[in-house]
Formats: structure tokens, C-alpha cells, sequence
């Protein structure tokens, strides 16, 4: 059975648009999207964020055969550089990423307002366990003690009941942080993570 989630999705999106972009009225705000994309996350998303009274434009191209630079010869980059430029806010739903291409190298440079949140990939599962059903206030919580139970740890373990058990030396201690997932702030935002990865463990220190 294909999992729907039609009314999970809006509060999600909502979510998205709302809380972690705090969309203005009038505000420009771009949707890329591939043809790896999953549209219904980028209709509810585009709806959300009109419903805030922003001016949501999706940019739908074909998907490269590649990432990053590598996506740079398939790419109608006049195109999405002047969009990007003008834009207020951006949220990435590509599968094969504009992330480190040379549009986004240049729209990050030349339109120092714009918003940025990377969440390449999304579909309507992980948009709704990942955005929708978080709580926001106990994950600030818990990153907060991750981070500084990690900056202070010289041996990290991290295990969780499903099997994974991974180990390394904290070679620069002091050294981390985290998001959570806001993009109300000018530049680069990703997903809610700690130093590049999300955790959705309960972790096991030592240090």
C-alpha cells in the first residue's frame, strides 16, 4: 500500500514554511526540484507557502546525470542564477543536488539575503517524520547536550539497538555544533543535524 499522509504533509509544510523559514508577506520564495523530485512535497510546499502570503515560484528542471559541478553542464544556469539572485528564500528538493554547483556558488555570492535550506531528496515519508512530527523545543534539548557531551569527549561511541556501533577519537576537542533546521537567517542552512549528521540515536559517550 502507497503511504499518502495528505493531511501530515500540509502541517509538515506548513511547518516548513511557518516555523523554520518564517516566511514574510511578499517575500520571493524559489522551490527547485528535479525529475527525481517527489512533486507532492513540492505542491504542498509551494502551497504552504503562499498560505503565508509569500510568492512561491518552482523551478522544475530535468535531473543531471551528476551533483554539484558535476551537475554544471546540464543546467540552465543563466536561468537559475537570475531567479536565485532575486529570490528572498530557497529550498532545494533536487535529488541530484544544485548543492556546490556553480548556480549555487554563484547565487550564495551575488544575493547575500538569500535563505538557503538544503533538503535534497525529501519525499512525502521523510518530510512528515523529519519536519512534521519533530519537537522542536526536546530536540534543541538534546542537541545541545550531544554537542557538549562531544566537545568534551576524547573517544566517542555511538551505538544504537538496530546494530550500529561506530567509534572515533575526537582529534580536535572543543570543536562542534548543531542546527535545527532553521533557514531565517541569510546563507546556507541544512536539515536539523550535529557537525553534518543527523542523530536520531540515543548515543552512548565516553571520554
Amino acid at each position: 500500500m502507497v503511504t499518502r499522509y495528505e493531511f501530515e504533509l500540509g502541517k509538515a509544510a506548513d511547518i516548513l514554511t511557518r516555523e523554520l523559514f518564517k516566511l514574510k508577506v511578499g517575500e520571493t520564495f524559489i522551490i527547485t526540484a528535479d525529475t527525481e523530485s517527489d512533486m507532492r512535497v513540492v505542491e504542498a510546499t509551494a502551497g504552504a507557502a503562499f498560505a503565508c502570503g509569500a510568492k512561491p515560484m518552482v523551478i522544475w528542471t530535468a535531473s543531471p546525470m551528476g551533483v554539484g559541478k558535476a551537475a554544471d553542464p546540464m543546467l540552465p544556469q543563466d536561468a537559475l542564477v537570475g531567479a536565485l539572485k532575486g529570490a528572498d528564500a530557497w529550498v532545494e528538493f533536487n535529488n541530484q543536488w544544485l548543492l556546490y554547483s556553480t548556480t549555487y556558488d554563484i547565487a550564495m555570492k551575488e544575493n547575500p539575503r538569500l535563505r538557503y535550506l538544503c533538503l535534497v531528496g525529501m519525499n512525502v515519508d521523510m518530510m512528515v517524520r523529519c519536519i512534521g512530527r519533530i519537537d522542536y523545543a526536546a530536540l534543541e534539548r538534546y542537541m545541545e547536550k550531544i554537542t557538549d557531551l562531544t566537545r568534551e569527549a576524547k573517544e566517542v561511541r555511538i551505538t544504537t539497538p538496530a546494530g550500529m556501533d561506530v567509534s572515533f577519537r575526537n582529534s580536535v576537542p572543543g570543536r562542534g555544533g548543531y542546527s535545527l533546521g532553521q533557514a531565517d537567517t541569510p546563507g546556507a542552512h541544512m536539515m536539523a543535524d550535529r557537525s553534518g549528521g543527523a542523530y536520531s540515536t540515543r548515543p552512548l559517550l565516553a571520554g
